[in-house]
C-alpha cells in the first residue's frame, strides 16, 4: 500500500485561511452579482410585457375610437336627422316670420 502513496505529496490541496477568505468573498460577490443581473433582467421583461399589453389596448381603444367616430357621423347625417324629424312629428314651415329688433349703439 505503500506504493500507492507514494507518489502522492501532501498538503497539494491546502489552503490558508486567508486563501479561503478570499476565495469565499470571490464567491459571495459572484453570486451577489448574478443574483442582482437576474432581478435586473426579470423587472425589463416583465416591463416589455407590460409594455406590450399597453401598446395592444392602444390599438383596441383606436380601433373603437374609429367605429364610434362613423356611428356618430350615421347618426348625425341630413337623412337621418330628417326622418328622425319626421317621426317625432316635426313638419316644414310653410311661413316663417323674422323678427328685428333695433340695436342700440355705445
Amino acid at each position: 500500500m505503500q506504493w500507492v502513496t507514494h507518489g502522492i505529496k501532501r498538503g497539494r490541496f491546502e489552503m490558508s485561511r486567508r486563501t479561503l477568505a478570499y476565495f469565499v468573498v470571490a464567491v459571495t460577490l459572484l453570486v451577489l452579482v448574478a443574483t442582482l443581473y437576474l432581478m435586473l433582467v426579470s423587472q425589463t421583461a416583465a416591463r416589455g410585457r407590460h409594455i406590450e399589453q399597453l401598446r395592444t389596448e392602444l390599438a383596441w381603444l383606436k380601433k373603437e375610437n374609429e367605429q364610434l367616430e362613423v356611428e356618430i357621423a350615421e347618426a348625425g347625417s341630413v337623412s337621418r336627422l330628417w326622418g328622425r324629424a319626421i317621426e317625432l312629428g316635426f313638419v316644414p314651415a310653410d311661413q316663417v316670420e323674422f323678427l328685428s329688433f333695433p340695436v342700440e349703439g355705445p
